[in-house]
């Protein structure tokens, strides 16, 4: 019996590796490079679900829906339960342990789930993806284009999840200093379409950010739920999803993402805490009312995915005098998604970069990639030339360039040691929609 039973487990692995790459396969994604792809914007990434979940709950979409949009088939529905796991990317089904797959299979691929492959948004970070995500609008359409983002309005070089200075350990001091908040985003998040048209929300947050900058942004109109832990994030979406009143609990959960940076995406740490996160919401999720379940959809993405990275393939501008010489500042956006800056002199810069990095790293004129679609479509905000540098260099193997901006930085123990993203390759750009009625979850 055991055997047998060893056997359709891995059978059923294989089974989910065909409905993986047939998932990809329909993307048809463009690309600029070898190994580097134009996120879907016309229809398979975060924004179009976004659109998709605006339009299903009676509110004007922002932009394009889903070109498959499968939400669309969810009739006489009372609630939704939108959870995004932190750096869940594609890869987590198809290369993680057979624990792990295992767990994703049974859990999450089961009857009458669907199933679908999306991509984040360029560049693939949490600022960026979760404020598309949050207003149904591509990068290049908020504004929000970088972890670490130059506001030429401030002349600061501002972290944009805490949005402070990025050597000012405290929170929310862009606004402080004058900054509007309306005038950062400038346009209504989803939640905030929601509340107007009497719909209410609830949203799960780990305890840590829950007065983070961009998170009092991004869910304005919601009640931010703080958890202390997987088992309060997993029995307080349980308490919500019981709840009468709450009509879209977002659920969204960061602790993957922190240790596939630091131990690495595919690393025993990082796929236990996934193992741990997802049985838990599993056994809680058993306590929904039945009726409630019946009457729920179900909808799980991530807001990127992670590329192994490695410190013998990574390039440090400190130790580069050449390129710190030919820019006015130090670079933005990400170590796999840098924006640099260059000073007016500077002459024949792509042929050096090329000739002293290699080709792991990318040289792009940031504009473009603006021109290509690979920051979005519809109008760009004007302020989004002066956010992405003159050039960008992106990642697509294991190296990344790796910049500091204080002495403090440059002499603590890093916490990006295994993992990162930000760029457009397959492992980092791609990310998963499970969509199915909460109770198909339940048997």
């Amino acid at each position: 019996m055991l055997k047998i039973s060893v056997y359709m487990v891995r059978l059923r692995i294989l089974r989910m590796l065909p409905v993986v790459e047939e998932a990809v396969e329909r993307l048809d994604l463009r690309r600029i490079s070898q190994g580097l792809f134009i996120p879907g914007y016309d229809g398979s990434s975060l924004p179009n679900l976004s659109n998709s979940l605006m339009k299903l709950m009676g509110v004007k979409p922002a932009g394009r829906c889903l070109k498959d949009n499968v939400l669309s088939g969810f009739k006489n529905m009372d609630k939704i339960v939108l959870l995004v796991m932190d750096a869940m990317g594609l890869n987590v089904f198809t290369r993680s342990s057979e624990e792990l797959r295992r767990l994703l299979n049974s859990f999450l691929l089961g009857h009458n789930v669907y199933f679908k492959a999306l991509t984040s948004v360029f560049p693939s970070t949490t600022s960026t993806a979760l404020t598309s995500l949050n207003t149904g609008l591509t990068p290049q359409e908020h504004g929000i284009v970088a972890y670490t983002m130059f506001l030429k309005e401030l002349g600061s070089m501002v972290n944009m999840i805490s949005l402070s200075p990025v050597n000012d350990e405290r929170r929310n001091r862009i606004l402080d200093l004058g900054m509007d908040a309306k005038k950062l985003l400038n346009t209504k998040v989803l939640t905030e379409r929601l509340k107007e048209a009497g719909v209410e929300s609830k949203t799960i947050i780990r305890y840590g950010i829950r007065n983070s900058g961009l998170s009092t942004i991004l869910y304005k109109g919601s009640k931010i739920v703080p958890a202390l832990t997987s088992v309060d994030f997993a029995t307080n979406l349980v308490r919500l999803v019981n709840d009468r009143e709450t009509r879209l609990v977002i659920a969204y959960w960061d602790s993957f993402d922190g240790q596939s940076h630091y131990y690495g995406p595919f690393s025993t740490e990082a796929e236990l805490e996934l193992l741990n996160t997802l049985a838990l919401l599993r056994k809680t999720i058993s306590r929904v009312n039945q009726d409630t379940a019946g009457k729920t959809i179900f909808v799980m993405t991530s807001d990127h995915g992670q590329s192994k990275v490695r410190e013998d393939k990574s390039i440090r501008l400190n130790s580069l005098n050449w390129l710190k010489d030919s820019l006015i500042m130090p670079p933005a956006g990400e170590s796999r998604a840098a924006y640099l800056y260059l000073k007016d002199s500077v002459k024949n810069f792509e042929k050096t970069f090329r000739r002293k990095i290699g080709r792991s790293i990318m040289l792009f004129k940031s504009r473009a990639l603006l021109g290509k679609g690979v920051f979005g479509l519809g109008d760009v905000k004007p302020c989004v030339p002066d956010r992405i540098g003159d050039y960008t260099a992106l990642s697509r193997g294991e190296g990344r360039l790796v910049f500091h901006y204080d002495l403090k930085e440059r002499t603590e123990p890093e916490f990006v040691k295994a993992g990162a993203h930000g760029s457009l390759t397959m492992d980092e750009l791609l990310v998963p929609l499970i969509a199915c009625r909460l109770s198909d979850l339940l048997r």
